[in-house]
């Protein structure tokens, strides 16, 4: 009994440990300590990359009567060029990016933007240098990533490479060597090029002739016009310099060693007060030998200038600043044309600055473009539809004099002397504006025959003037030439050149 006593009792203490126990509160694994004061924002990352092609892949072929292996190998350049494209993104683990903060090694502050890439332009000014692009991100709450990501590129330089723009210097056809004419005036327009970009051609040097003189201009410039040459024979040398102080290739004109372009380039001095210019390229001579008799019995072999368009060598000068200083040394300009297709398409925009300055011009062309803007054509139409026009044919001299009516000049009156084998004009006046003039210079005669395919007396050459003050313009739909059967061609041209036009 007494053992059983102390067995309860014993019990009886236990029980009482685990209800004292039970009662104490048990820690929950699954709830954590919550922090005083909230959460700290966490810092985005930042990554950076540079991506450019392959500087070049090597392939080897190993071929044995088993099979073929072909393994490519990638080499990757150790320097690359001053652009550089640049990509960059960042993550926020409790946010979102929301900008960027990027420096060069060059700078001394942070520039901020919301891009994920963009194409720098490095300001390399030695032939191999480094430089380091660092880039931050910035989440929603401000914060800045504290370890910016960093990227090294090493970079080697590239020369500027120079061409001349294309057809701005002539070509010499299939023979080199042949002289390209110009007078005193002569633009020469270049491109360039830069692996390390655009932005590093610092400048542009030139010179004429003498090795010892250059004249420098801006990088950016690519062109030049030379005023006042010299007459005689000429090269001009061009060539590119970039930041770090490399040239490009040195260009000239003419070259020798260019079998497309001319061998020599002649200056010329202008001479008197008319240039006669030459544009009927199948000539056989007789007509140009028209025009300079007629100019040597007007004015003296030695006091007007003769220029002949033509192919390659000869064409016309492509700039219309050229063409302007060309056709202003002279106080008129007298261009014939007569077959193949006439150069005067292309020298219309410079002809009509030339007649709104005070330059007066003489045409003698059976081709009418109703685009000119240095006529009053509006619209032509064939008169001898046949393509046979008989001479003896009288084409009247209009009396400027008399403005109420048609009046004419009996003793200034041409007439055709040949059979003219070409389909020729006359025209109509375009609608003038405040200003222009225009008037009827020669006419044609009553028709003769059904052959003369026309009513009335068309005019065939008018007389236009774009404002007061300016010069005044002559188009004369028929060939000159061959209208001197009233052997009165020198009486005509003088009134037409000294009169008329003064």
């Amino acid at each position: 009994m007494k053992l059983l006593k102390q067995v309860m009792l014993a019990i009886g203490m236990v029980s009482a440990f685990l209800l004292i126990i039970a009662c104490d509160p048990l820690e929950n694994p699954f709830l954590q300590e919550l922090p005083s004061e909230g959460v700290l924002n966490q810092a985005p990352q930042t990554y950076l990359f540079l991506n450019f092609a392959p500087d070049q892949i090597d392939t080897v072929i190993s071929d044995t009567s088993a099979d073929t292996t072909i393994i490519y190998t990638r080499h990757l350049p150790d320097t690359t060029t001053s652009q550089q494209t640049l990509y960059w993104w960042g993550e926020d683990p409790d946010g979102e990016v929301i900008a960027y903060h990027t420096r060069w090694s060059f700078q001394d502050e942070w520039t901020r933007t919301t891009a994920e890439s963009d194409t720098f332009f490095l300001p390399l000014q030695i032939i191999y240098d480094e430089f380091i692009f660092e880039v931050k991100a910035e989440d929603n709450e401000g914060t800045l990533d504290p370890t910016p990501a960093t990227l090294r590129i090493p970079v080697a330089n590239s020369p500027p490479v120079i061409e001349f723009g294309i057809d701005s210097n002539p070509t010499a056809g299939s023979n080199p060597n042949v002289t390209h004419i110009t007078f005193p005036t002569r633009t020469f327009a270049w491109t360039t090029t830069d692996l390390d970009g655009f932005e590093t051609i610092n400048k542009i040097r030139y010179r004429l002739d003498s090795t010892s003189t250059w004249q420098y201009l801006n990088g950016d410039i690519s062109n030049i016009t030379l005023t006042n040459i010299d007459p005689g024979y000429h090269t001009f040398y061009v060539q590119a310099i970039d930041t770090a102080g490399a040239y490009s290739n040195l260009l000239q004109f003419p070259d020798s060693t260019d079998l497309a372009s001319p061998n020599g380039w002649l200056v010329k001095e202008p001479f008197g007060d008319i240039l006669l210019v030459d544009d009927y390229k199948l000539d056989d001579g007789s007509t140009h030998e028209f025009y300079t008799d007629l100019l040597d019995s007007l004015v003296g072999g030695e006091n007007y200038s003769v220029i002949e368009l033509g192919y390659d060598e000869k064409a016309l000068p492509n700039s219309n600043t050229d063409q302007l200083a060309m056709f202003s040394y002279f106080k008129t300009v007298v261009w014939y044309h007569y077959s193949e297709a006439p150069s005067l398409p292309d020298a219309d925009g410079s002809l009509r600055t030339y007649l709104e300055t005070g330059g007066n011009i003489f045409v003698s062309s059976i081709f009418i473009d109703t685009d000119y803007t240095h006529t009053s054509i509006d619209s032509n139409w064939i008169i001898n539809p046949s393509g046979r026009l008989l001479d003896s044919l009288s084409i009247y001299m209009v009396d400027l004099g008399v403005t109420d009516s048609t009046s004419i000049l009996p003793d200034l009156s041409l007439m055709t002397s040949n059979l003219i084998a070409r389909r020729v004009s006359a025209y109509y006046p375009a609608t003038f504006t405040d200003g222009e003039l225009s008037r009827d210079l020669f006419i044609l005669q009553d028709p003769r025959t059904t052959n003369d395919n026309w009513t009335g007396n068309p005019p065939v050459a008018q007389l236009f003037q774009p404002s007061p003050g300016s010069g005044q313009s002559i188009f004369f739909s028929l060939p000159l030439h061959l209208c001197g059967e009233n052997n009165n061609m020198f009486q005509v041209m003088n009134h037409l050149l000294f009169e008329v036009f003064e």
